[in-house]
């Protein structure tokens, strides 16, 4: 990287302004702004070259990632990024992903990789559980924001479930019917099967 490409803005590091990025994400919906600014300030900015990867699938790590600047990847079944497994989605600015860590601490679910330079404000999960151990009142917002948006995200893959499978009948009857057909035509071409009194005569 040139050293344009590796100057992050101080707008970045000022927890004020994290404070008015984080309010933009639901997870932190009714927190105050002077508690996301201390929130923020827990937190690093981090800086991604282009095809690098930010998380990968099955590594065991904890951290919500909020996207400053640029564009990422995210892959399922993919453990080297770019060209390894099956593209989901591409994130851009505001964008956050990982959140998932903060609660079940399993392996992470997908390979993130930077398509583009990355500008990414990260939050290490045990220095936030920290945060919310201390703080009960800021602990019930986060934890009742991330049961309604756990919700939402269940009820649409619920509704993507049932279209796929409507999908899948739709195209499994279309190719029943064409099969269907083909034989039907078969067993009425004379060319294939001779009529009952037309089949030759034996000298």
């Amino acid at each position: 990287m040139s050293s344009a490409e590796n100057e992050i803005s101080q707008d970045y590091l000022n927890p004020e302004y994290g404070a008015y990025l984080l309010e933009a994400l639901p997870f932190f919906a009714g927190i105050s702004r002077s508690d996301l600014a201390r929130i923020y300030a827990l937190g690093e900015v981090r800086l991604y070259k282009a095809a690098t990867n930010i998380i990968i699938e099955g590594e065991v790590s904890e951290g919500m990632f909020l996207v400053l600047e640029g564009t990422v990847a995210i892959y399922k079944s993919g453990k080297t990024g770019a060209g390894d497994g099956h593209l989901l989605t591409h994130l851009g600015k505001g964008a956050s992903f990982g959140e998932l860590s903060f609660v079940d601490k399993q392996p992470r679910s997908a390979t993130v990789s930077a398509q583009t330079r990355v500008v990414a404000y990260y939050l290490e999960g045990e220095n936030w559980r920290n945060k919310l151990a201390d703080n009960r009142d800021l602990a019930l917002k986060f934890y009742t924001n991330f049961a309604e948006i756990l919700s939402l995200r269940l009820r649409g893959l619920d509704e993507q479930f049932i279209l796929s499978q409507k999908q899948l009948w739709k195209y499994a009857l279309s190719r029943s019917g064409e099969v269907t057909t083909c034989q039907n035509s078969q067993k009425l071409n004379p060319s294939l099967t001779p009529l009952a009194g037309n089949s030759p005569e034996k000298d």
